[in-house]
């Protein structure tokens, strides 16, 4: 939109509005605007939001003392005057609406609240914004620094703003005025400002009070000289970025929690299994590609990580189409698990009144999971391994071989190579399980799971319980974000139920949780230390999806220092995300 102009003529003279992209001024009965005294067709106006261009149409227009030669255009700046032919002075000015209607606020908030991603919104936010502060040139700058110019206005612009000015509004976390007339913060200097013809900078950073770091920044200018921004227009500027930063974070909750419905409806698509960070993305994608052949899948993760979820979605993603028969292998005897696997035949112990088959020929033409197979005895690893070569089992008591069709997916959370090392663990049927290999990442290690699959399981036991559900507070997102979860996605959902139970239907609070605030690591100065870099370090980088200069960013500290920490600690793997 292009800013509104002025000439400011002689005394006794009206104000010629420049209302219009391309107007002519002259006496002539065609002119846009029609002065006495002039020549018929005097100057040609074109109206630009940081300049008007001035074309003579007649000898004698100069431009302050400048000469403007018929047919070529001359720019002409807020303040200069421009002298017509008959030696009339008028001066151009800017003319300026104060930044009192509400309208580009209430946009703005309808604009967020109906974004399908309020973060789409905020180049529009710009715009609004600027209009209403009457600035001549703006910027919405993001990254972790706050440097990055994600959007300008007007479009075109150089984009050209203070860093120093920016650098001392994330440190006062709000807005600050600098103005060359001395008013409000600090007064303008440097001649890279005064070069660009900078007069006065207003720039807040957009968050909330309870934000850790700012959802970007908003900084505008005024050039020229026009007048500069005052204190009133400071603090009017901060009360709508604090009331856009809150309608967005709003607005994104509300998106956030629409979507945490939206994968609760298809969870049953993936068997239970939610998966928002690329890390686990990529294990579902994984599982499925492994589940057309009919090799065993050995799968690997802490308890409470979802391996049965996902032993499930590997059999539906196969052609099988008999049944998923699972079994713990830690919950039953050594004595009476060879039974519930392989059968027996009626007699062959005490209490075996009857024949009975096991659970591989439960599972004709579908999928055997056993769940911690760490957990197996010896003998039973031998009679399994014999399964699975021979594609045959005898039941306990029998003498008769009986064919098999099942594809078996076995899970642990333990380090079956080095139970293998210790002689614990058959190595054959180790490489025999191990042909087709997935790993479930902790919940720790997936650091943008953590948010979206709380909504998904507090929305999930607000139908269950019957109890609306008040939300989730910023803090009690902290939190979640803070905690180790060392009992995996089963602890959070358990944590969920709990503290919806304890909120009822305010919103939920970290002391509805129950979660410790951290847990205290014990051993050697130099093993606590490490446990706490580490630690940092993940988090930073789950943030940045693994952006180095990122998550140096955030953790205060050098890029070259940051891959040089992630080599101590064994993190590093010769490549990121970072370009540079």
């Amino acid at each position: 939109m292009t800013a509104n102009w002025m000439l400011e003529g002689p005394e006794g003279s009206s104000n010629l509005t420049l209302d219009r992209k391309l107007m002519v001024i002259g006496s002539g009965q065609g002119c846009d605007l029609r002065v006495a005294g002039l020549s018929t067709s005097e100057v040609q106006l074109l109206t630009l939001p940081e300049k008007v261009v001035v074309e003579a149409q007649v000898k004698g227009v100069k431009i302050g003392t400048v000469l403007v030669k018929p047919g070529f255009p001359a720019d002409i700046k807020d303040g200069e005057a421009l002298v017509f032919s008959n030696g009339s002075v008028w001066t151009l000015r800017r003319s300026r609406t104060r930044g009192s209607s509400i309208e580009p606020v209430l946009q703005a908030v309808e604009l967020l609240l109906e974004a399908p991603d309020p973060s789409d919104s905020l180049p529009k936010l710009l715009e609004f914004a600027a209009l209403h502060l009457s600035a001549d040139e703006g910027v919405l700058l993001g990254g972790p620094d706050l440097l990055e110019v994600v959007s300008r206005w007007p479009e075109g612009s150089s984009g050209v703003f203070s860093k120093s000015a920016v650098k001392a509004a994330s440190e006062r976390r709000g807005a600050v005025l600098w103005a060359d007339s001395g008013e409000g913060d600090a007064q303008l200097g440097g001649p890279s400002l005064l070069q660009s013809d900078i007069r006065s900078i207003l720039c807040a950073p957009l968050k909330t009070s309870d934000e850790d770091l700012p959802l970007g920044c908003l900084y505008f200018h005024r050039i020229g000289n026009g007048s500069s921004f005052v204190e009133e227009e400071r603090r009017s500027f901060q009360r709508l970025v604090e009331t856009l930063a809150r309608v967005l974070v709003s607005a994104r909750r509300q998106h956030e929690d629409r979507a945490a419905l939206e994968a609760m409806r298809a969870a049953t698509k993936t068997d239970g299994l939610l998966a928002f960070s690329p890390v686990m993305q990529a294990v579902l994608a994984q599982a499925r590609r492994f589940a057309a052949a009919t090799v065993p899948v050995l799968i690997l993760g802490e308890t409470g990580t979802g391996k049965e979820k996902l032993a499930q979605l590997v059999h539906r993603s196969s052609k099988r189409t008999g049944p998923f028969v699972a079994i713990n292998c830690a919950a039953i005897p050594a004595s009476l698990m060879e039974s519930e696997l392989f059968g027996h035949e009626k007699g062959s112990f005490t209490g075996a009144t009857s024949d009975r088959e096991g659970l591989f020929e439960a599972a004709k033409g579908g999928t055997m999971f056993l769940d911690e197979i760490g957990e197996l005895a010896p003998h039973l690893q031998a009679a399994l391994l014999r399964a699975l070569q021979e594609k045959t089992i005898r039941r306990v008591g029998s003498t008769v071989e009986r064919q098999i069709d099942v594809r078996v997916v076995a899970a642990t959370h333990r380090d079956l190579d080095q139970m293998v090392q210790d002689g614990r663990f058959r190595q054959d049927l180790f490489f025999r399980l191990n042909v087709a290999c997935v790993r479930i990442p902790a919940l720790r290690e997936r650091h943008e799971d953590i948010l979206p699959l709380a909504r998904v399981f507090v929305q999930k036991a607000s139908v269950e319980f019957g109890m609306p559900f008040g939300g989730i507070s910023r803090a009690a997102e902290k939190h979640l974000l803070r905690h180790g979860w060392p009992g995996n996605v089963r602890e959070l959902e358990n944590c969920m139920q709990r503290s919806l139970l304890e909120a009822g239907t305010s919103r939920i609070q970290p002391e509805h949780m129950g979660l410790r605030e951290s847990n205290t690591p014990s051993g050697t100065l130099a093993e606590v230390r490490e446990i706490a870099e580490r630690r940092a370090v993940e988090l930073a980088l789950g943030k940045t999806n693994g952006n180095l200069t990122q998550a140096a960013a955030i953790l205060g500290i050098d890029r070259k220092v940051l891959r040089d920490l992630l080599k101590r600690l064994g993190m590093y793997e010769g490549g990121d995300s970072d370009p540079a």
